[in-house]
């Protein structure tokens, strides 16, 4: 049985915030699809052609990922994501400065 062609593509999660080292994960219905990544990822080129998943760099970030199924290279279709990924130490960061807001409140 073969699958709708050109196949439904989507990348999760979709929407952000991201951080650094998150994972974007592409799927699409079909019979043993394959996946390609190409792109940016942290301002810098970005491809890969054998996993379904990509790591977030931080930075900007604009990947595409194309899968194929059914084995049949005219059955194919992407998605694409672009947006920032930020670094671990801003989060943080970010949550520390909450923190120290609070605090001020609480003791005023």
């Amino acid at each position: 049985m073969y699958a709708e062609c050109p196949p439904p593509v989507t990348i999760t999660p979709s929407a952000g915030p991201y951080s650094e080292g998150d994972v974007l994960t592409c799927s699409a219905d079909g019979i043993g699809p394959t996946y390609e990544w190409s792109g940016t990822n942290g301002g810098i080129s970005y491809s890969d052609d054998t996993s379904n998943t990509v790591t977030l760099l931080k930075g900007e970030f604009c990947l595409i990922c194309t899968a194929t199924v059914n084995s049949n290279p005219n059955c194919s279709a992407c998605a694409f994501l672009c947006d920032t990924a930020t670094g671990k130490c801003r989060k943080q960061y970010d949550y520390f400065l909450n923190i120290l807001m609070l605090m001020t409140l609480f003791d005023g």
